[in-house]
């Protein structure tokens, strides 16, 4: 098992799990970025974890969600402050995809198991029992939220293309 290959497979899969669970393509290249950072100190220093997949995506994990927490934290303080950013110009609107705000919605509607589920192992690319074990529930509990949020998706990005 070489690092390089590692870092390599996994990076592209992490990159969509971590954009899925912040909703934010900026937040998400930095967690997954510290995720990786993490996991090459951790083979340089201690060798390989057993699982480079599980230690990664955990990482991603924690920190995707200290970073959404923040991230509803900070925006408040920032328009108080007169520190907000200034509206994009119009070249960053024309970037931001409606199908991503599309999606987006429809993924922070589902329930957050059933999110976390559906983007650890469709996005992720985890396999069930890893997903299970971080996020402590069964193999069996994974693979049905991931299938019900799979069709409450499908579902609401129908409604929203027939409305």
């Amino acid at each position: 098992m070489d690092l390089d290959e590692v870092v390599r497979e996994l990076a592209p899969r992490l990159l969509r799990y971590a954009i899925g669970r912040t909703g934010s393509a900026s937040l998400g290249e930095d967690v997954a970025q510290q995720a990786l950072t993490a996991l090459v100190q951790r083979w340089r220093t201690a060798g390989p974890p057993e699982s480079p997949e599980a230690f990664v995506f955990a990482i991603a994990h924690r920190r995707a969600g200290r970073a959404v927490v923040r991230q509803r934290l900070l925006v408040p303080l920032q328009a108080l402050t007169g520190l907000a950013a200034a509206s994009p110009d119009p070249e960053a609107q024309a970037a931001a995809s409606e199908n991503g705000r599309i999606v987006k919605t429809a993924l922070a509607r589902l329930r957050t198991l059933d999110r976390e589920s559906l983007l650890l192992v469709a996005a992720g690319g985890l396999k069930s029992a890893d997903a299970a074990r971080l996020l402590g529930i069964s193999e069996s509990a994974v693979r049905m939220r991931a299938l019900r949020a799979r069709r409450r998706l499908a579902s609401l990005l129908g409604n929203r293309n027939g409305s």
